[in-house]
């Protein structure tokens, strides 16, 4: 897989996890599980922006 169709995968990945997110505290879900969902987005991003600068 190519850097920039991975960098593809990780928005679209990161952009569904945060409405997802936002789903869940509009429904007042468990405090635990909105942090659970969070740090997973949390390393997302950080995953997405690590390899953003690899590239350049």
């Amino acid at each position: 897989m190519s850097r920039e169709q991975l960098l593809e995968e990780l928005k679209t990945e990161i952009e569904t996890k945060r409405k997802e997110l936002n789903l869940l505290v509009v429904k007042d879900i468990n405090r635990d599980e909105v942090l659970k969902f969070s740090v997973e987005l949390d390393k997302l991003i950080d995953k997405y922006y690590s390899i953003q600068l690899d590239k350049k």
